[in-house]
């Protein structure tokens, strides 16, 4: 690393420190986990994460009061504006609990709605198909052609939602949304359960745990609440990349998918 990029500084600004660019001595000679064990670990979370969803929502407002609670950390000597950031968080958090709890006590604990297994066959509810169109028996020549102008609107719209439906289906994107909303996940759930379940066990998820792998601080620190939100991003960058993000662990020296390049991990076996 040139020196001048350790030493430089904004006028007395804060100085570049090597320790947060480099790799820690204890991560490097660490194996790497398979490919396949990772993929078969994320299909594991994605079925956890599809059950998470059918509980009801104020289960996933009690889930997103205690991320913010934790999210920025806690105890450590910390810059002013990191503390004023967390108490802000737990302020909203707090609230958001209380009102989950208050709102738990007028639903049930379940939504079974939220598991769409025609997602994945590529039907949907069609507003279209909801329309229904009756000629009476003695119909005026008027309500006739009333009847055929719906009609015609009817035919109008279920072609439309037909060439919206191939249109979206064909991407990997559209692959990959449909696949996730027929295990019912979430983007709320998936962002909790990636954000406290890998903050509290050290980089590990439950499909992590099974398979004896976990995802690594390349700088050797311990991995926090929110590694995890921020690796749980490169998830999403992922998909919006039309899945492409997630096979550079096929090509990269560290099998680093962009996940990992966002966080700056990398996943090893335990």
């Amino acid at each position: 690393m040139p020196e001048a990029l350790v030493t430089s500084t904004d006028k007395g600004g804060r100085k570049v420190r090597t320790e947060t660019l480099s790799v820690a001595p204890d991560i490097v000679g660490l194996t790497l986990a398979e490919p396949w064990k990772r993929a078969a670990a994320m299909l594991i979370d994605l079925c956890v994460i599809g059950l998470l969803s059918l509980l009801a929502k104020p289960f996933l407002g009690i889930a997103i009061g205690l991320l913010l609670a934790l999210i920025f950390g806690h105890g450590k000597p910390a810059p002013l504006a990191l503390r004023l950031a967390r108490w802000i968080c737990r302020g909203i958090g707090a609230m958001i609990v209380l009102l989950a709890v208050l709102a738990l006590g007028h639903s049930s604990f379940t939504r079974m709605d939220a598991l769409n297994l025609d997602v994945l066959k590529g039907r949907k509810e069609s507003p279209a198909m909801k329309k229904t169109v009756l000629v009476p028996p003695s119909a005026s020549y008027g309500q006739i052609h009333s009847v055929a102008e719906d009609l015609a609107e009817q035919v109008k719209d279920l072609k439309q939602e037909l060439e919206a439906e191939r249109a979206a289906s064909g991407t990997l994107v559209g692959r990959a949304r449909a696949l996730t909303g027929t295990l019912g996940v979430t983007f709320g759930w998936s962002g909790v359960y990636f954000t406290l379940l890998t903050g509290l066990l050290n980089g590990r998820t439950v499909g992590k745990f099974l398979f004896r792998i976990r995802a690594a601080k390349i700088n050797g620190s311990k991995f926090s609440y929110f590694d995890g939100f921020v690796r749980q991003g490169g998830y999403i960058a992922g998909v919006a990349m039309g899945m492409l993000g997630f096979l550079k662990l096929l090509w990269e020296p560290n099998r680093q998918a962009v996940e990992d390049r966002i966080a700056a991990t990398v996943v090893v076996k335990v």
